[in-house]
């Protein structure tokens, strides 16, 4: 990664939560970029307080 890109501004919670809804539909439903998705997935989930 470099480290002269810009960061956007931060996801609020909400976001954060559609975002995980929609790369896990695409994990689950397959195709090129489902290692990408699973990956984020991870990645986001790790940083976000579970909504239960």
């Amino acid at each position: 990664m470099k480290h002269d890109t810009k960061r956007l501004r931060l996801l609020t919670l909400d976001e954060a939560h559609d975002l995980l809804r929609v790369l896990r539909t695409m994990a689950q439903e397959g195709g090129t970029s489902v290692g990408e998705a699973d990956r984020l997935v991870r990645e986001i989930g790790a940083r976000i307080p579970s909504t239960h």
